[in-house]
Order: structure tokens, then sequence, then C-alpha cells
């Protein structure tokens, strides 16, 4: 926390002080399960706030409250090895921090583990006949679901290559196939070629499906720091705002029931990438010459940039509050009494970030060096600002071969 990043339980201890986007979260997650039950994706949630101001830190709250429910977790920061415009990198980062209630382990190892005491229940029974219609997935979903219920359970290692598979990982038709000649079922599946990109949105259909035949309620999407988007090509912001379109739950004929996705960006980006960069102005005409099935989209992902919620201030009421918890938790924590400390110069807009991180400094040198005052000399942070400059070297170079 000395570096304003609170670890998780710090955020179960000091709550998240945004008590109407708490709500709201909670009212997604009820109408979720309703939504799924009606093949419907709930719409999601994305809000804003400056840098320091809570945005991780919510996230985290959410994170808990969605597990303590019942739902399976993945917490995605966009970044270069993870660009929001990829579906396989985005598919690849959310399955490898994957959580699930009341386990230790990420990734989708715990849900092949509760899939496999669950081959005769109702969610899988439906997930088998989803897969089964002509108007479903790839073939391989049907195909890879089949195996696992037959063979998981005694071969360890083709249990092992299907959870890879469904992670985002490429798969061996052949060896594939070979499987399912084992058991006689090859004539049943046509396993027909499929791009990667497309097969990487079908695996985020596919995963809320799966995740609900385990025994859990859904799979919520946590995506943080979309404002690198900002620093990508007018192309890259396009093909980023469609995607962050789709994953919201935004466009209705690319439904992912079972998936609630939350995004935080920052409360500048509007005006920084959007109006100054002309953005609003200039995409949807951009995007209707090169790639019209984007352009519709991609108005909709900046517009969901606009009306994002954006974070109340600290009151006074929740700085004391605060206050009195962190000055707890630092004499727990090293077995002292902290002293009251000068609190930092406080302006209009202060970020939660710097009372904390000046209380905390505070404490720290009192007492190692009872006779130094840090709150009485001046705290000293460096201001960071969130930059839009272009860097194409961020962006991936847009390769989609057959998987």
């Amino acid at each position: 926390m000395r570096s304003g990043v609170p670890s998780a339980p710090a955020v179960r201890s000091l709550g998240s002080g945004q008590e109407p986007l708490d709500a709201r979260f909670s009212e997604l997650l009820n109408a979720s399960v309703v939504n799924t039950a009606e093949g419907k994706q709930v719409r999601g949630l994305m809000f804003r706030a400056g840098f320091g101001e809570g945005k991780s830190h919510l996230l985290t709250c959410f994170e808990h409250n969605a597990l303590d429910c019942g739902f399976a977790v993945s917490r995605v920061v966009i970044s270069k090895e993870t660009p929001l415009q990829v579906p396989g990198k985005l598919l690849a980062a959310a399955v490898e921090s994957l959580r699930v209630p009341n386990r230790v382990g990420r990734g989708l190892e715990e849900v092949g583990a509760s899939l496999q005491q669950r081959f005769e229940s109702l969610e899988f029974r439906e997930l088998a006949q989803y897969l089964a219609r002509e108007d479903g997935l790839n073939s391989r979903f049907a195909a890879t679901l089949h195996l696992y219920e037959k063979e998981a359970a005694r071969n360890e290692e083709l249990g092992d290559r299907i959870l890879r598979f469904w992670s985002g990982d490429k798969l061996n038709v052949a060896d594939l196939k070979r499987d399912l000649r084992e058991l006689g079922d090859a004539v049943g599946f046509r396993l027909e070629p499929v791009r990667a990109r497309e097969l990487a949105l079908q695996t985020m259909t596919f995963l809320p499906r799966l995740i609900r035949a385990a025994g859990f309620k859904g799979l919520v999407l946590l995506i943080d720091e979309v404002e690198l988007i900002g620093r990508y090509t007018r192309l890259g912001r396009a093909q980023s705002y469609a995607e962050l379109a789709r994953w919201m739950g935004a466009i209705p004929e690319d439904s992912r029931p079972g998936l609630i996705t939350v995004a935080a960006v920052t409360s500048d980006y509007d005006r920084g990438v959007l109006l100054e960069k002309q953005d609003l102005d200039q995409i949807p005409a951009f995007m209707a010459g090169r790639d019209p099935g984007l352009a519709e989209a991609s108005e909709e992902g900046m517009r969901l940039i606009q009306v994002a919620s954006l974070l109340e201030q600290p009151s006074r009421g929740l700085l004391d509050k605060t206050y009195s918890q962190l000055k707890s938790l630092h004499g727990d924590a090293y077995r002292w009494t902290p002293p009251d400390v000068t609190w930092p110069e406080a302006g209009a807009a202060t970020p939660m970030r710097k009372y904390v991180r000046a209380w905390i400094s505070a404490w720290d040198v009192r007492r190692l060096y009872p006779d130094q005052r840090l709150d009485r000399d001046g705290y000293i942070f460096d201001t960071i600002e969130t930059g839009y400059t272009e860097e194409p070297d961020l962006e991936p170079d847009g390769s989609d071969e057959t998987a």
C-alpha cells in the first residue's frame, strides 16, 4: 500500500467507498443469472477516474464480491502483451488469471476438476446440446467436450490437452481425430477449418457456458487500463472500441450469455482522445470505408466511454474512516501505536492514493526514526499524468492464421 496499490486483504478491510457502483455491480450479478437462463448477456459496467483515484481498488472489490457470489473471475490489464483488439491475446490473459470460488489455483484446472464431478448435471447436458446444434460453435468444442467427458478421468494427458485448447492454445486436429477414432466417434464431428481470431471469439462464448456447467454462476471479466488504447494508431483505436463494445455486451447479435464485463478507463480519455484526436468525428467514416462491419460497433465503444460512470471523490467521512483503519492496520502490522500525523495538502480533486501514501510514509518514518517528522516537513510525491501520444509499437501485426 506504500505505492498506492492495496493488497487483496487490505481491499477487503477498507471497502470500496463507492456504494452506488457497488450496488450496480450487485444488480448485474443478479441480473446475469436471469439473463443467462434466457440466452442473453447482461450489459456490462464501465467507470472512469483519474490516476490514483481508485479504479484498480474498485475492480478488486468487484472481484471479491463476484467470487463470494459464486462467479468465476478473470482480471485483465490492457498492455502491449494484451492488446484489447486481439481476441486471442485477451482470451489468453483472461484464462491465465481465472479464479473460481473457494479454490486457490488459477486457470481452467479448477474448472476442469469441478466439471468432472458434474457430467450428469442439467447444466452440462444443456452445454452438450448447445454445442451439438448446427448454429452452435465450431465442432472442435463439441468434440473436445465429448472426449473430456469420456476420457479425462483416466487419461490425464488428454484432459490437459483439452483444457489447454479451451484456454486458447492451438489444437492438433490430427491428434483430436485419432482420439475420436479410438472411441469410435470420429464420424460424428466434422472439425471444419476456422480462423484463429474467430476461434478465440467462439472460445469466449464457450467459456461462460463451460464455467456454468462446472457449477459456477458465470464469468466476470474485469478489464483495467483501457486508456492504453489512446496510444494506438487510429485503426487500432477503432478496432479496440469495437472490441470493447463486444465484450461489454453492447452488440445484441453478438451475445455471450453468462459473461459480465466491467471496464475502467481514465476520466480524461473523453477529452484527450475522443475529442482532441477527433475520434468521435472521424472514426465512424474511417471505419465505414475500411471495415463496415465494425463501424457501428466502434461508435458504440466510444459511446460507452463517454457515458462511463465517474467515481465519487472521497468525502471527509470516508477519509476519516480510511485514516483510522490504516492507522489500526499499521499498528497491527508492526505491533506499535502509531501517532496521529498531519495530512497532506489537499485540493478539490486530491486522489485517495495521495492520502494513503502520505499517511503510511509518515508512520513508517516515525516508527523507524522517532525524531523525524515527514508529515511536518512536507510530503513530496511525483505527479503522474496520462499520455496519449501514438505509439504504433504497442499494436500487434494483425496476422490471423487458420487454427
